[in-house]
């Protein structure tokens, strides 16, 4: 139920619970405490008045008026809290009594114990009869031997039976009062607390609430902060929270309006550039085809050949940054097939061996066996490898290290498999602001190229679902990582 899971109500149910039962225990301690004052006081009014009643009885036979002590007896019976005054002999037959029936009968079992234990002048409470007894012995002494003898040590036992039925009044009449204060105080301070928690901490939390669902819909909503509590001070984190997030999204949206423009821009010059690569790459290929025919009809010492190959090295560039311009305006669809990764891979080093030799560049591959077969198109991905390992073959122009490294991430949970290729020199790295932009079109830090090259990579592995990133930082070379996602089951081969 909602009302139960809210935070007020399990805080107000849990305090007027634990308010409950200590207050209703210090009521239950109070009330037996107070029990036990009464029933203290009724016990010192019962030696009291059995005292007093022994002194009478004793000074009206001393004098003669034995008759006068039934009368004594009665009279004092009468007595509102007093339930029996009785005097019985030490074989258990009572003599004189307040009620005259009782006369000659046999007392009670349990006064006859309490006499045969000696327990006298005090107060025996008896519970479950509701009565104070107390027992007064009557000596036999030589004032009472012209009437009694000497033979006997008693002459009887006063009994005086009182009533606890007014003290137990009292005591309930006390436990209904305390009772009833320490419900009124639960309720009382399970009210406040009420009210109080929905004055500063539930309205406070159901206005954050109804901001954070406004702030869904536009981060234009903020709290209204009214108190400097915890509560206030997550009013303004909150609010703190939202003015950043405003920022933050409208820099999102200024980004991306001008990289929207900036799309719109690469896609005019993508056209542009593929109608120029078109009106340049036929001629390009008939001067390139005039300057191999005349370079072979000179003689192999003609200085001018030398300029004809120049010539022709300047086409053969000038054509691949046609190729490259139109790959970047109209990207071919890849054709995709059942590839061994580390045989291609070993297959493009040994291609590029020969430049790696001429700048003096160690290889090291670190190819992983084992490696299922992954779906791709091979042109593409070797058109990919071979941009970055050009690019690194360019920054280490007076050697150094290219590493090439395979691994496989097996599937899981959270993935369904991949193959990873890391591509490592030791180059002059990338500096940190240009790393960011190393994959934008058109971006090169070089005085030749288009910078189209890592552009088009980027673009081939998104075209295969992979990932491309790069680590790097300046004069300390640079690390390109290609994810490449499993096939589908059913498709795979296991490298040998």
């Amino acid at each position: 139920m909602r009302i139960i899971s809210s935070l007020k109500s399990k805080i107000i149910i849990s305090v007027s619970a634990i308010l409950a039962v200590t207050i209703g225990a210090g009521t239950w301690i109070n009330i037996g405490y107070q029990r036990a004052q009464m029933e203290g006081a009724l016990e010192d009014n019962v030696l009291v008045i059995a005292n007093t009643i022994e002194r009478s009885l004793s000074n009206a036979m001393l004098d003669g008026k034995s008759n006068e002590v039934q009368h004594i007896l009665e009279a004092v019976g009468g007595y509102h809290n007093i339930q029996e005054v009785k005097i019985f002999s030490p074989n258990g037959v009572i003599l004189k009594s307040s009620k005259r029936g009782m006369i000659g009968r046999s007392v009670d079992p349990s006064t006859q114990k309490w006499f045969l234990e000696g327990r006298f002048k005090k107060p025996i409470k008896r519970r479950n009869e509701g009565v104070f007894s107390v027992l007064f012995p009557i000596e036999n002494d030589d004032r009472c031997y012209r009437c009694h003898g000497s033979i006997v040590k008693l002459n009887g036992i006063l009994t005086v039976d009182v009533s606890m039925a007014q003290t137990q009044g009292k005591v309930d009449d006390l436990s209904k009062t305390m009772f009833l204060w320490a419900f009124g105080v639960t309720a009382v301070l399970a009210i406040s607390l009420s009210l109080f928690l929905t004055r500063f901490v539930t309205n406070p939390i159901q206005e954050l609430i109804a901001t954070m669902e406004r702030a869904e819909r536009g981060l234009e909503a903020r709290v209204e902060v009214k108190s400097s509590d915890d509560i206030g001070s997550l009013g303004e984190a909150f609010n703190s929270l939202l003015s950043k997030l405003e920022r933050a999204r409208r820099r999102v949206e200024r980004y991306h309006f001008e990289q929207m423009k900036r799309a719109d821009r690469l896609a005019s010059i993508g056209e542009m550039a593929a109608g120029i690569a078109h009106e340049i790459k036929n001629p390009l290929a008939g001067i390139a085809g005039v300057i191999q025919v005349l370079k072979k009809e000179m003689p192999a010492g003609e200085p001018k050949r030398a300029v004809l190959e120049e010539v022709l090295s300047q086409v053969e560039r000038m054509d691949k940054a046609v190729r490259n311009l139109l790959s970047f305006a109209r990207p071919p669809e890849p054709k995709m097939s059942l590839v061994d990764i580390n045989e291609m891979i070993g297959k493009l080093l040994d291609f590029l061996a020969p430049q790696f030799a001429k700048q003096g560049i160690m290889t090291e591959r670190k190819l992983s066996v084992g490696l299922p077969w992954l779906t791709l198109d091979p042109d593409l991905i070797q058109q990919a490898l071979i941009n970055i390992a050009l690019n690194a073959i360019q920054s280490m122009p007076t050697g150094g290290k290219f590493t090439v490294e395979t691994k496989t991430e097996n599937p899981s949970m959270e993935s369904s498999g991949s193959v990873s290729i890391m591509l490592a020199d030791s180059g002059k790295g990338v500096s940190t602001e240009n790393l960011s932009r190393i994959f934008n079109p058109f971006f090169t830090t070089r005085q030749q190229g288009t910078g189209l090259g890592l552009s088009i990579t980027q673009r081939i592995i998104e075209q295969h679902n992979g990932e491309i990133s790069v680590m790097s930082s300046a004069g300390k070379g640079a690390t390109f990582v290609i994810t490449l996602p499993y096939p589908k089951q059913g498709t795979s081969k296991q490298t040998a």
